[in-house]
C-alpha cells in the first residue's frame, strides 16, 4: 500500500544524504533535490499546493542542520509526517452526528464512477452494525439502471428503495424518501446524479435537491485512484458537503489523494472504502493512514 509515496520519501533522503557532505545544510545544497521531491509528490497524487507544503517542511527540518551528525532519513519523515498529519483530519463522527438530530439524512453525491452508490449501501451496513435502520432514496433519475443497481442493495440488505420514474425531479425522490424515513424511524439514504462542474443543468438539480431537503449529512465521495482530478471535484462541490469519504483505498498504491482532498477542501475524511463487500468500509484513522504512508 502507498508504494509510489514510500519510495518518493525514500528517494528523497537518498538524495539529499549525496547532495551535502560534512557541513551545515544550505538551501542551495537541496533546492534541486526539493524540487525533484516536489515534482514525484505530483507524481503520487498530491495537489500542488499540499506538495509546496510537505517541500517547505522538509526544507524546514533540513536547513541549518549539520550532515553527518543526526539522521537524515529521521529528519524527512518526521517532516512529512507533520504536514500531512496537520493537513489530514479525521475529526469526524457520524454516529454522534446522527444521535443528535431527529430522522436524520444523509447525501451522497460525487463525480461519475466515484463509487457514491455502493458506498451508501456500505454505510447502510456499517449503520445496521450500529443500531441505526436506513431507507434508501433512488435520486439519480438520470443515469441509466442507476435505480435498479440501487434497488439490487436495497433487496441484498433488506431496505426499502423510495424511487420514481426516470428524469423525474430528484429533489421530489429525496423529499418521499426522508419522509418515509421519518414515519418509521430510519436514516434516509439519499444517492444522487453523478456529476461534474461542467453539468450545469445536473449541478443546478443537486443544488436544488440539497437547498429543499437540507440533509443533515452531506459525504462527497471520491475515488482513490482519481489523482490530482480530486481538485477540480473539490472546487465543483465547495460549499455542498462536510466530510468526505475516499474509495477504493486497498488498491491505492500513491496516497496522494487523501492528502489533496483534504488540503483542497480542509473536510475532514469519516471512511474508507477497502473492498467490494459491505463490509468494506472502515472509519478513517488519520494516524493509521500516515504510519502506512511509510511502513
Amino acid at each position: 500500500m502507498f508504494d509510489k509515496f514510500k519510495d518518493t520519501v525514500k528517494n528523497l533522503s537518498e538524495d539529499v544524504k549525496s547532495s551535502v557532505t560534512e557541513k551545515e545544510i544550505e538551501e542551495d545544497d537541496i533546492s534541486s533535490v526539493l524540487e525533484k521531491f516536489r515534482l514525484k509528490l505530483l507524481e503520487s497524487n498530491v495537489s500542488f499546493s499540499a506538495a509546496e507544503s510537505i517541500e517547505a517542511s522538509v526544507k524546514e527540518n533540513l536547513i541549518g542542520k549539520e550532515a553527518g551528525r543526526f539522521s537524515i532519513e529521521e529528519e524527512v519523515e518526521k517532516a512529512v509526517k507533520k504536514e500531512v498529519g496537520d493537513t489530514v483530519s479525521d475529526d469526524y463522527n457520524l454516529l454522534n452526528k446522527l444521535n443528535e438530530v431527529d430522522n436524520p439524512s444523509i447525501f451522497f453525491i460525487g463525480f461519475n464512477g466515484s463509487g457514491k452508490t455502493t458506498t451508501l449501501a456500505k454505510v447502510s451496513k456499517f449503520l445496521d452494525d450500529n443500531g441505526f435502520d436506513s431507507v434508501f432514496g433512488a435520486g439519480d433519475t438520470f443515469r441509466a439502471a442507476s435505480m435498479e443497481q440501487l434497488e439490487e442493495h436495497g433487496d441484498t440488505l433488506g431496505k426499502k428503495v423510495v424511487r420514481h420514474e426516470y428524469e423525474s425531479d430528484p429533489a421530489a425522490v429525496a423529499y418521499d424518501a426522508i419522509e418515509h424515513a421519518e414515519k418509521h424511524g430510519k436514516v434516509a439514504l439519499i444517492d444522487t446524479a453523478g456529476r461534474s462542474h461542467a453539468d450545469r443543468n445536473l449541478m443546478d438539480e443537486l443544488e436544488k435537491m440539497i437547498d429543499v431537503n437540507n440533509p443533515d449529512v452531506t459525504f462527497l465521495v471520491v475515488d482513490a485512484l482519481a489523482g490530482n482530478d480530486v481538485v477540480e471535484q473539490i472546487k465543483a462541490y465547495e460549499g455542498m458537503f462536510e466530510a468526505i469519504i475516499v474509495t477504493k483505498m486497498d488498491i491505492d498504491e500513491k496516497g496522494g489523494t487523501v492528502i489533496s482532498a483534504a488540503r483542497e477542501s480542509g473536510k475532514p475524511i469519516a471512511f474508507k472504502g477497502t473492498g467490494q463487500m459491505y463490509e468494506d468500509l472502515e472509519v478513517f484513522d488519520k494516524e493509521e493512514f500516515i504510519e502506512n504512508l511509510f511502513e
